[in-house]
């Protein structure tokens, strides 16, 4: 049933023919009552004879006049259709919706909405901010220029836009990384070494490298031939900067050069003007001066058992002699000198020596040897033999 008024177009009762005002209005102007549904056919009756009965009209009379017949002939309709068939109140409520389903809409609104701005959101992270990250971790490795930062990229994005300019850049350090190995295997700068570990952590050359650095950092701690030196090594084996493959022989020479008793200027004195004196008549090879500084009886002279200072002296002669210009020289370092006296007022004595010889015109020099010297009371030696750099040293 039509629930608007067909002369102002309001709402109207959904069992009667107008609104309230326009019935009112027919009822005042036409004394028409308009009654229930179920007194429908006795009004048709009575406004048809009340429509009789009217003569005169006005124009605006005639309209309302002719609406009303309309309006009767619905009622008829509607009459016959409501004799018929129940009043449908479910095309009521499809057609005019209940607040609840207005509320239910927009939680379905606001449902999907909150579904594309999370499907947005994985589709920024997977394409936009994805994309970000990858030329970020490319432009680190590209700075690094390493191969740990490479390997890194190309693990963390297999399928980078990058992948194959990150294997070139690969490839080309472990040619680089070769090419420089080569060069260092001779290399005596400790520096260059330790720079190729940084530059290369992962190479299969660094234990190569690394053994290459402790040699060249044994063989500095051997030119040097002093505490300081034996004790660097020590503490950088120790902090692992150096494998310490020599840490037992430099802990050795450490405790050789070591000055642990206290020390007698006059004793010292006269132990450095012994050495010095002694060291100076055998590069020489200065009979008079080698008698002066050993004792009657030596002990032991480098490899030969005991022998007197003048068989000693003598025996030195005649191999001078026959090495002519090929003799050694040697230059004792009197700052290092270490000693301790025993009970019975002798002296033991541990001083680095530098041997030195020509060869073609050209001086070489042969580090790292410590004297092993006894004196008496007097200051003369009676006994004298050397610790050697390396085995097979001259």
């Amino acid at each position: 049933m039509n629930l608007i008024c067909p002369l102002c177009g309001k709402y109207k009762p959904e069992d009667s023919l107008f609104c309230d005002d326009c019935s009112k209005k027919i009822n005042t102007d036409f004394e028409i009552n308009i009654h229930e549904s179920d007194e429908l056919n006795e009004d048709k009756t009575v406004v048809e004879e009340q429509t009789e009965g009217i003569s005169e009209l006005t124009e605006e009379d005639t309209k309302l006049t002719e609406v009303v017949e309309k309006q009767t002939e619905v009622v008829e309709d509607q009459t016959k259709e409501a004799d018929n068939k129940s009043f449908d109140y479910d095309s009521v409520e499809n057609k005019y919706p209940k607040k609840s389903k207005k509320i239910g809409g927009s939680l379905f609104w606001v449902l999907i909405g909150a579904i594309i701005l999370i499907v947005a959101f994985l589709i920024y992270n997977k394409t936009i901010l994805s994309k970000t990250l990858e030329q970020r971790a490319w432009d680190t490795a590209v700075n690094e220029n390493s191969v740990s930062g490479y390997l890194e990229y190309i693990e963390s994005h297999p399928d980078g836009i990058h992948f194959d300019d990150a294997q070139a850049g690969l490839m080309k350090l472990k040619e680089d990384e070769a090419n420089n190995w080569d060069k260092l295997k001779v290399s005596q700068n400790i520096d260059e070494l330790v720079n190729f570990t940084r530059q290369y952590e992962s190479s299969p050359y660094i234990p190569l490298v690394r053994t290459r650095i402790d040699s060249l950092s044994w063989i500095s701690a051997l030119k040097m031939n002093s505490v300081g030196s034996y004790s660097e090594y020590i503490m950088n084996s120790q902090s692992g900067l150096i494998n310490g493959d020599y840490i037992s022989e430099a802990t050795k020479r450490y405790e050789m050069l070591f000055q642990s008793t206290p020390v007698n200027s006059a004793d010292m004195d006269s132990i450095r003007s012994t050495i010095n004196g002694f060291y100076a008549s055998l590069s020489e090879i200065n009979h008079t001066g080698m008698y002066k500084y050993l004792a009657p009886e030596v002990q032991r002279f480098y490899d030969s058992g005991g022998l007197t200072r003048e068989k000693i002296t003598g025996q030195l002669m005649v191999t001078a002699a026959q090495i002519g210009n090929r003799r050694f020289s040697f230059e004792p370092n009197l700052e290092g000198v270490k000693y301790a006296r025993e009970t019975n007022g002798s002296y033991k004595v541990n001083v680095p020596v530098v041997k030195s010889y020509l060869e073609n015109g050209n001086s070489v020099h042969l580090p790292g040897y410590i004297a092993h010297i006894e004196m008496n009371t007097d200051f003369e030696i009676t006994s004298i033999h050397e610790s050697k750099p390396f085995p097979g040293s001259p």
